[in-house]
């Protein structure tokens, strides 16, 4: 999803002189100049006869130069700059890149038509950071500042939903494996800590490459190498957990079959999940929905149900050679 354009935020008020201006006239401009643009960061735009944006220029390097210098002889040419169709997520991303001030906004004509600055960019980025938070906890933005009990109601009912289509979908496959649970009961014991760990890591990778995506550090071409590392750290973390849950089954139940089938379930299930969160929000992205979305009800969702899937096959197989 789109949080938003560059044009619908951007300010009006900026200082923008001819690039045939020298110092002096820049600086008398200036002085000249209305409060509200005198107060935004200290950078002077240089346009052409045209109004198109020709370069920039900082207030430092006005004073430090013969006031008979020409501004284009001074101006840096290379100007990082956005369009007013530039969503801001982009421009978030290009103001932690550069740590700029602010960055000018140019139009389809690439005539200067107004800034945004450093301070835009916090906001927008909080409110991002709502709407996102918003949707991994499943519910909507509008619910922050919503008094609406109905209104809090309908934005929740949604996402519980698909909470109800996973536990249903989970019930079913519990059904579907009811006679490895009367086989071996203990089976049962370890689902909440096979379901939670899988959860955890399909939320902790999905949550951290939507992170990324709002930065935009993570792009379709890193989704190889994303994926390539969830995969090496699922390895680990399971072995590691899948180790000591596996061991504790074994104690505890004085069942080694039983604490490899656990050790080995959990150790999959955190490999697919982690691969399954990395992977999600770009599909999503693909498709034009919010990546959010992937750290939300439908992550912990298809987590659920490949985690089910995994421990009754594989201790199954384990366990009863079926």
């Amino acid at each position: 999803m789109k949080g938003g354009t560059v044009g619908a935020i951007m300010k009006k008020e900026f200082l923008a002189v001819s690039d045939l201006s020298t110092i002096e006239e820049t600086i008398k401009h200036f002085r000249g100049a209305p409060l509200e643009k005198v107060l935004k960061p200290s950078y002077v735009y240089v346009i052409d006869s045209e109004e198109h944006l020709v370069g920039v220029v900082q207030m430092r390097d006005l004073l430090s130069r013969s006031p008979n210098t020409y501004v284009k002889d001074i101006m840096l040419r290379s100007v990082v700059k956005v369009d007013t169709e530039t969503d801001t997520r982009e421009a978030i991303r290009l103001f932690v890149g550069h740590k700029f001030l602010a960055l000018p906004v140019i139009n389809k004509s690439q005539r200067l038509v107004g800034i945004i600055t450093a301070d835009d960019m916090v906001d927008v980025a909080g409110l991002q950071a709502d709407k996102d938070i918003a949707m991994i906890v499943g519910t909507s933005v509008d619910e922050i500042t919503s008094r609406s009990i109905p209104k809090i109601v309908k934005l929740r009912l949604p996402w519980l939903a698909v909470s109800i289509l996973s536990g249903l979908t989970c019930a079913f496959i519990l059904g579907w494996f009811e006679h490895e649970l009367k086989t071996v009961i203990a089976l049962a014991l370890f689902i909440p800590v096979v379901l939670g760990l899988s959860e955890s890591t399909g939320m902790q990778s999905a949550t951290i490459v939507v992170r990324n995506m709002a930065l935009g550090k993570a792009t379709f071409k890193d989704v190889n190498w994303l994926l390539h590392k969830e995969i090496w750290v699922g390895v680990i973390v399971g072995l590691i957990c899948g180790l000591f849950v596996g061991g504790t089954a074994t104690l505890w139940q004085g069942n080694p079959h039983l604490g490899s089938a656990v050790a080995l379930s959990i150790s999959l299930s955190v490999i697919v999940s982690g691969a399954v969160g990395a992977c999600l929000p770009f599909l999503f992205r693909s498709v034009r929905i919010d990546p959010a979305l992937a750290s939300g009800p439908i992550i912990l969702a298809t987590c659920d149900i490949i985690t089910l899937l995994i421990y009754f096959r594989l201790s199954g197989f384990l366990l009863m050679g079926t």
